[in-house]
């Protein structure tokens, strides 16, 4: 009974180190049976050899790049139109200037004269028949300067030289004769004017219409002037007095064939300026 309960009575720090030889000693004794235990399977187990010398290759595999998701646009709006600021009208005074105006020589316009568009409205019909006109005005004129160019080659047939000469001893028995022209309408081509004609005794006297035709694109004013010269040489063949609304007063002028440009040089100022 002794002994038991001196046993029985041993101190904690004895009992906790018997505990940590028994727990160190199983440990070792475990490792050493796995020990023994894995050793033939390690031994089967050979690390392959790499040479130190051979190249590390390396591949890059490049991932396919998502697709760039497009962004809508956004929609346009309409830019305001601008209109454009109205300007003030400005009113050009005239500058008050005690010199006397100069006159300005207007410039010269090389540019080609513009060729007249016919009208839309105008058919092909309408266009030839004047085509057809202006070509039988153009003859006709032609034809009357023709026969009035040969009338000047030939001369005065014998019969109008009669005529004229029983004319001439009319006037002249009659006594001086006297006359007034009045230009009654003017066109481009065809003019009328009246000539009034007496003599001394007052029971003889005429009145005539003359039509003045002065062709395709010819001078009007020429052509009456022309007109008036031949109607005073049937009364007149020397000089005559004239009473001239531009002068003022009565000149003397001549009716022979020499002075034919002056006459009409005369006549041209005295009706047309």
């Amino acid at each position: 009974m002794a002994i038991f309960t001196t046993l029985s009575r041993t101190s904690p720090k004895t009992r906790t180190r018997n505990r940590t030889i028994v727990g160190v000693s199983l440990s070792v004794l475990i490792h050493v049976l796995l020990f023994f235990v894995l050793r033939p399977s390690l031994q089967k187990i050979e690390p392959q050899a790499r040479s130190s010398n051979e190249p590390l290759e390396v591949t890059f595999v490049q991932t396919p790049s998502k697709p760039a998701v497009k962004q809508p646009e956004p929609p346009q709006q309409a830019k305001p139109v601008k209109r454009p600021t109205p300007q003030p009208r400005q009113i050009a005074r005239a500058k008050p200037s005690s010199s006397a105006p100069r006159r300005q020589a207007l410039p010269l316009s090389n540019s080609p004269t513009a060729i007249t568009q016919a009208p839309p409205e105008m058919d092909m019909s309408t266009m030839l028949n004047a085509a057809r006109e202006r070509r039988r005005s153009s003859e006709d004129s032609a034809a009357r300067e023709n026969a009035a160019a040969r009338a000047a080659e030939q001369g005065p047939s014998a019969n109008e030289i009669a005529q004229a000469n029983i004319d001439f001893q009319a006037r002249k028995a009659s006594g001086p004769s006297n006359g007034m022209f009045e230009i009654v309408s003017k066109g481009p081509r065809i003019s009328q004017y009246l000539f009034y004609g007496w003599t001394r005794d007052a029971r003889n006297k005429s009145r005539r219409t003359i039509t003045v035709d002065a062709g395709l694109n010819g001078d009007m004013d020429k052509a009456i002037v022309d007109s008036m010269i031949a109607i005073i040489r049937q009364n007149v063949t020397g000089d005559f007095t004239f009473d001239s609304q531009r002068l003022g007063r009565v000149v003397t002028l001549s009716a022979r064939v020499q002075d034919n440009a002056g006459l009409q040089a005369f006549l041209l100022r005295e009706f047309f300026g």
